[in-house]
């Protein structure tokens, strides 16, 4: 017997999705948030999603940046969203060729590093925290050296 071709598309949307032993075993895990900023300044974060966070885990959880390039004025801004973080704990590092940032909110930690090109002019990195939203913005020059940068 021949199928028509919708019947033909149904069983191949049918196999792909649920594939031909059934559903699938490992249905997809996803997890997110929503921050959002309140009347009175402070950000509120409302969590949701199927899979729970990796609470009292103590693992290092990955830390988006978003990273912009300023070749002009030779400085790279780095901004990263860390919703729900006190500014002391907030650690940003200098490295000789990258910049770390270290969050940690209850026992959950967030880690991301950016390579960063040529040298970093130590002296003139800033940071700034402020509701939720982490700015570094990093200088570039020659010679490698390191430093701890003090969040604002």
């Amino acid at each position: 017997m021949r199928m028509t071709p919708f019947e033909e598309f149904d069983r191949i949307f049918e196999r792909m999705f649920h594939g031909t032993a059934g559903p699938r075993p490992n249905p997809p895990a996803w997890y997110g948030c929503h921050a959002a900023v309140g009347p009175d300044g402070v950000p509120r974060v409302r969590e949701f999603g199927n899979a729970p966070r990796q609470v009292g885990t103590g693992s290092a959880g990955n830390l988006a940046v978003d990273v912009i390039d300023d070749e002009k004025s030779g400085s790279l801004k780095l901004v990263a969203e860390i919703p729900g973080v006190e500014k002391d704990d907030i650690d940003v590092s200098l490295e000789e060729n990258s910049v770390s940032i270290r969050a940690s909110r209850g026992d959950t930690e967030y880690e991301g590093r950016v390579p960063v090109r040529g040298g970093v002019d130590r002296d003139s990195v800033r940071a700034a925290y402020r509701n939720g939203i982490l700015e570094v913005t990093v200088p570039v020059e020659d010679g490698p050296r390191g430093r701890t940068v003090r969040v604002e």
